[in-house]
């Protein structure tokens, strides 16, 4: 077995994944051990506007080498298109391949370090992150913050769950003369029990230059966890 987390923030996959701890309530959460066909099943609700759709989105790992890890995410793109996708870790939540924000995929040629562990309350950090836009090859920078919150209970389908939540805030490298650049807000609940995430929300939206209508929302996901099954 080899140990490694991940966190994923994406149209698709922001995740924390954790080992399980013998304390209620702990005050910080180790790196985990992870195994080869451990399964997230998540209760999705995606939309903006009136006619939200709901679907379930599967994560597995499909790989563990040394420090690194593949995770394959099935689901739907923010506006419904059926997608799968594998995920790339280069160790502890740090993200080498993948869609952090919406469904846009990057490549980091410096892996982006979602979190630290151990995980507790108060934790903060802010960068500027190369990113190479795929499959167009295009590079660009992204600006990634995240702040730890507390600990509390959080109930969801799978069961109620002993969770710290993380809020993360992403600035894209997408501006154009007519817009500025795409704004993601990220909240999720990291429980160490299921070695991930027990619900999720993800929100997007940019601002439109001398547009009347100011921000324009372009994402808005919900997600809570229908099942955990631990690999073998």
């Amino acid at each position: 077995m080899n140990q490694w987390s991940a966190v994923w923030a994406a149209c698709a996959g922001v995740v924390l994944l954790g080992a399980a701890m013998p304390t209620a309530v702990a005050q910080s959460a180790p790196a985990p051990t992870f195994k080869v066909g451990d399964r997230w099943v998540y209760n999705v609700k995606s939309g903006v506007g009136i006619s939200p759709i709901t679907y379930q989105e599967t994560r597995e790992i499909m790989a563990v080498s040394g420090g690194s890890a593949k995770l394959r995410i099935t689901g739907k793109t923010a506006t419904g298109n059926d997608f799968t996708r594998v995920d790339e870790y280069s160790g502890p939540a740090a993200l080498k391949y993948g869609a952090p924000c919406a469904d846009e995929t990057y490549r980091f040629p410096s892996p982006l370090q979602r979190v630290s562990f151990p995980l507790g309350p108060g934790q903060r950090s802010s960068k500027w992150v190369d990113v190479i836009v795929e499959p167009a090859g295009t590079k660009g920078q992204v600006n990634y913050s995240v702040r730890t919150r507390s600990w509390d209970k959080q109930t969801v389908p799978a069961g109620s769950f002993d969770t710290i939540r993380v809020d993360s805030q992403m600035t894209l490298d997408d501006a154009t003369p007519f817009r500025y650049a795409t704004e993601c807000s990220l909240s999720y609940w990291y429980s160490p029990a299921v070695r991930g995430t027990v619900r999720e929300q993800r929100w997007a939206q940019y601002t439109q230059i001398g547009d009347i209508q100011g921000r324009m929302p372009v994402l808005s996901m919900h997600y809570e966890l229908a099942s955990f099954t631990p690999g073998r």
